[in-house]
């Protein structure tokens, strides 16, 4: 029991048996809210927040902005087995990330009361601790139950609403909760239920309510449900529809009447709704999701970079469900140190030339460890190699004076050469991301330039994605990778994937595919041009032929460690 005692300053005792913490005086939020947050401390120790986050219907993109916020700030988060991978890349790359799921088929490993104990333990040892949670915290997740034996122990919590998939999935599916003239009202339902007389009295009622039904939990036990309700009265010719990983790329919808329904949609491997109401007939009307080229397809995208990437969101727009693996953080390169004094060297004349965003973004931090900031570039030009890196340049409010699109070193050198002069008796600081030397950098001082090159940033590859991509290949999920450059090609080696045999793989261009070949990673698709349109559009027509995949290769998968 809590035992609340007021002190002087404002601030509140509250204890526990032997346990007393101290919350300080409330302050307003920052965030401007209007709310106060309040500051815990026990035994001279700041106590963090627990945050309950609902991950939204399963789209990543589908979860609020107070949810993303908070996975970019974790320190730890706990999430859920069906939770999508996409949603956990936006946590904070250093975070403690601990599944506390489990999938059909696997043995639980954490029960109810283990998971509340050790978020009660983490938030207590740590500052923003994330309870991830499919859909919505409060419908049908325990969220009640994890928020009350947080406040039991005295643990300050906040619960972030979500998008539950009894609305954002069947939105997807084209089928409405209410509509004017077929139904006027709403119950959700799941399919986990007890067997006694007073479960069985609320199914009763249940099959003999008009408006619209929804049951969650259902996909495994479709047959059950509905006997069930057809028993206690509800019509075998109601209609009704099965939506199985609802705002996925792979969404799969079955209409039925509620006596065919289980022979139709036959075996449910993903999270499924069923829902029964006149409301099911609009889908043929507002059906809209499952039109975009690449539906029902996944793609894994390899990257060596931790921005975002433009392939990635070209595809994920024409519907395919993405992987991109592996995770990269960024480092400071070994030259990072130098920089500060080579930008003094250069004494306002000189051509810093970036060979990709992460070398911008290292380039900018070497800067203000060294004590300078944009006033230091005054006098010299800039050139940025690629679409990322002149975006980047922008994002830092810095003018690009010779844009290069092109990533061949002959083309680069031949831009810099046409480009005003740049290179007439000048200095160039090549500025690199990558660990080997530029051979941009090398056919410059072949040809006479002062070349410094410093490499200001280097990657770790995070292999936290590896199981979930494996998993797919071995179910014959996987339709496509995609190396966007060499050096994607590489960490995706360097990540320990395993790529069985027949895999489709699409790489950027010529050189992107010697890389992959000599990775073992042949490229049955190699676009004529470069640039990720053209990668695109050779992906989409291969996959669009009706023979291009073969989903027999998850055999070659079967003994792989999944670890």
């Amino acid at each position: 029991m809590l035992w609340p005692f007021i002190v002087p300053g404002g601030g509140v005792w509250v204890g526990w048996l032997n346990r007393p913490a101290i919350l300080r005086a409330p302050r307003p939020d920052p965030r401007g809210s209007g709310l106060f947050r309040v500051g815990v401390f026990r035994s001279g120790v700041r106590m963090g927040t627990a945050y309950l986050v609902g991950a939204g219907p399963g789209d990543p993109k589908l979860i609020t902005r107070r949810g993303a916020e908070l996975l970019r700030r974790a320190d730890v988060v706990l999430h859920d087995a069906l939770v999508d991978y996409g949603l956990l890349e936006l946590a904070n790359p250093s975070a403690e990330m601990i599944d506390v799921g489990r999938r059909a088929g696997e043995a639980r490993l954490f029960n109810q009361g283990r998971i509340n104990r050790l978020l009660i333990d983490l938030t207590r040892r740590h500052a923003i601790v994330v309870r991830l949670k499919g859909g919505d915290p409060l419908v049908f997740g325990r969220g009640g139950e994890e928020a009350l034996a947080l406040a039991l122990a005295g643990v300050p919590f906040e619960i972030v609403p979500g998008v539950t998939a009894g609305v954002g999935a069947l939105a997807c599916a084209g089928i409405p909760l209410t509509h004017r003239g077929l139904s006027t009202s709403v119950v959700f339902v799941t399919a986990h239920d007890r067997e006694d007389p007073e479960s069985e009295q609320e199914w009763r009622h249940l099959a003999g309510m008009g408006g619209t039904v929804v049951i969650y939990m259902g996909g495994g036990r479709i047959r059950e449900v509905t006997e069930r309700l057809i028993r206690l009265g509800r019509s075998p010719d109601a209609l009704a529809a099965v939506v199985e990983s609802g705002t996925l790329p792979h969404q799969r919808v079955v209409e039925a009447k509620l006596g065919e329904l289980a022979e139709r949609a036959g075996v449910m491997t993903g999270p499924a709704l069923i829902v029964i109401g006149e409301v099911t007939r609009l889908r043929e009307h507002l059906e809209w999701f499952e039109r975009g080229p690449l539906t029902g397809r996944s793609v894994l995208v390899a990257r060596a970079r931790s921005q975002r990437s433009r392939v990635a969101h070209s595809l994920r727009e024409l519907g395919a469900s993405m992987i991109q693996y592996p995770t990269i953080r960024q480092l400071p390169g070994p030259d990072a140190s130098s920089v500060p004094a080579a930008v003094r060297g250069l004494d306002g004349s000189g051509v810093i030339v970036f060979t990709g965003a992460a070398a911008v973004s290292g380039f900018l931090r070497a800067l203000a460890r060294g004590g300078l900031d944009a006033r230091a570039l005054v006098g010299l030009s800039l050139a940025a190699v690629g679409r990322e890196t002149i975006a980047a340049l922008r994002r830092a409010r810095l003018q690009c004076d010779l844009p290069i699109r092109s990533y061949l070193p002959i083309q680069v050198a031949a831009a810099l050469r046409r480009g005003k002069g740049y290179l007439d008796d000048q200095p160039v600081l090549l500025i690199r991301d990558g660990g080997a030397r530029s051979a941009l950098g090398d056919g410059l001082e072949g040809a006479g330039t002062r070349v410094t090159q410093l490499q200001v940033a280097t990657r770790t590859v995070d292999a936290r994605g590896r199981k979930n991509a494996e998993r797919m290949m071995a179910a014959g999920q996987l339709d496509a990778i995609v190396l966007p450059s060499s050096s994607a090609a590489e960490a995706l080696i360097e990540g320990g994937l395993v790529v069985p045999p027949g895999v489709l793989v699409v790489a950027m261009g010529p050189s992107t595919a010697a890389t992959a070949e000599r990775l073992g990673l042949p490229a049955a698709v190699v676009p004529d041009t470069s640039g990720v349109d053209a990668l695109v559009e050779a992906l989409v027509a291969r996959l669009t032929i009706p023979s291009a995949i073969d989903h027999s290769i998850g055999a070659s998968l079967t003994s792989a460690s999944l670890d």
